[in-house]
């Protein structure tokens, strides 16, 4: 008795153990638990502030190159004395015309730094405004000095920072 007590034992555990595997095996194996993907934040707002800022800059430079060519033709002309006083006074008020305009600009960037900063997620897009935004105050300063083509292509290199300010920001 003892004998086959043990072997009913040992034969109900083994079914057991067989009704175990086999309902283990048949449950669903858990999947870790996948993160969700973080939503990528709507920079499009800012993406059309920068934009903006790039066609004012491109159309002063426009602007710019046609000034700027009759500035210097003038500029000639009163070194060798061929100017009357009133077309020196018309071109000293187009030449700071010319640098008033380099300033808005300047300011438009400074403003836009200044809202850029105040958002934490755009701190590298604020950075690259304020490397545009030097650029044109160095065109602010090359102007005023004279040096008229160094400062054009200042303003052409902050066109390009504004650019790849743009191509920083993600659009959706």
């Amino acid at each position: 008795m003892k004998r086959t007590s043990i072997i009913v034992l040992t034969f109900l555990a083994a079914l057991f153990v067989a009704e175990q595997a086999s309902s283990f095996a048949q449950r669903p194996k858990r999947r870790p638990a996948t993160p969700a993907p973080t939503p990528v934040p709507d920079m499009r707002p800012e993406a059309l502030q920068v934009a903006e800022q790039i066609k004012n800059v491109s159309r002063f430079i426009y602007i710019y190159g046609k000034v700027v060519n009759s500035l210097q033709v003038a500029e000639e002309e009163a070194k060798r004395g061929q100017v009357s006083p009133n077309v020196q006074a018309i071109n000293k008020k187009s030449k700071d015309a010319l640098i008033t305009n380099i300033n808005g600009l300047r300011a438009g960037l400074n403003a836009m730094v200044a809202k850029f900063q105040g958002n934490p997620r755009l701190q590298v897009q604020s950075l690259r405004l304020s490397s545009a935004a030097d650029a044109v105050a160095n065109a602010e300063q090359l102007a005023t000095a004279g040096k008229y083509d160094e400062a054009g292509k200042a303003l052409v290199i902050a066109v390009e920072r504004l650019t790849d300010t743009l191509t920083t920001m993600r659009l959706l």
